[in-house]
């Protein structure tokens, strides 16, 4: 398996030197390979969005060492600009990024930043902006005057357009209502699958990282408590609710059917396992 991103020993302080110091990032070790997709939960202040502005060279670590194909992303000569369009970020309220006059222009100012001809800025636009399922006729609009799903779509695109190996997402779904979160979730697994990317997707939803992610990070107060497959993950049910988090709805109606007495697994994470759990028992029973 290609590692595409590798973190030894990183720790990130805010106000160093200050007498103030906090630790936003303590003693991060991990590694995230090419065609994951990844969720990364936590609460306000455990680390994941300064875990994200590290990836992709935002911000730089107080100490550690951040590789992204087995290159030193800190080192003298790095190009940095080259790292960001591999590792695309989208910010949590991406229509504050949103400032040209049209759609198609805020599409195209990253990939015209690299240097890139007129029609091949026009191709790669084009054919991100028909990834993220935007039509012909929104082109010429402005975006201020989209829903926000359609604005969410727009910033994807963005990032799209610059073709980059991995795609960061801070609470992608952050205000929008449930068919928008869903969309734009289908979106990303759609773009993981179709275009092999690897994706990282921060979310404080369990019920979204259980659906769509194959590993989940589970961070609290800078530090990675548990890295896994999200089934091993939610059996840590006890310790995920003693940091404030918690399993999922399904996993947690599993849990209360097993505290009545119904003898039913509790692995699962999405509500069509949790049924196939349910009609396991009643089938075990008859």
């Amino acid at each position: 398996m290609n590692m595409s991103i590798r973190l030894e020993n990183v720790n990130y302080i805010y106000g160093e030197g200050s007498g103030q110091e906090k630790w936003a990032l303590k003693n991060i070790n991990l590694a995230i390979h090419d065609r994951e997709f990844i969720g990364i939960v936590g609460h306000t202040g455990s680390g994941k969005s300064t875990l994200t502005q590290l990836l992709n060279g935002l911000e730089k670590p107080s100490s550690g060492t951040i590789y992204y194909n087995d290159e030193d992303i800190q080192a003298d000569g790095y190009e940095r600009r080259k790292l960001r369009q591999k590792v695309g970020l989208v910010f949590q309220y991406p229509e504050h990024q949103l400032f040209e006059v049209s759609v198609i222009k805020d599409v195209e100012f990253g990939p015209r930043n690299l240097g890139l001809s007129n029609l091949d800025v026009e191709k790669r636009s084009f054919d991100a902006l028909k990834q993220v399922g935007l039509s012909d006729d929104l082109l010429d609009v402005a975006p201020f005057a989209l829903s926000g799903g359609q604005k969410r779509r727009v910033a994807i695109a963005g990032v799209l357009a610059m073709q980059p190996e991995v795609l960061i997402l801070d609470e992608p779904t952050a205000g929008l209502d449930p068919a928008g979160r869903t969309e734009i979730l289908e979106l990303l697994k759609k773009l993981h699958e179709e275009n092999n990317i690897t994706v990282i997707l921060v979310s404080h939803s369990m019920d979204d990282v259980a659906r769509y992610a194959g590993r989940i990070l589970v961070m609290n107060q800078g530090e990675l408590v548990l890295d896994g497959e999200p089934q091993k993950v939610f059996r840590y049910r006890d310790e995920l609710r003693k940091i404030g988090l918690d399993v999922p709805q399904s996993t947690n109606i599993l849990y209360e059917l097993r505290d009545r007495g119904m003898a039913v697994g509790t692995e699962g994470i999405t509500p069509e396992q949790a049924a196939e759990c349910i009609a396991d028992s009643l089938r075990r029973q008859s």
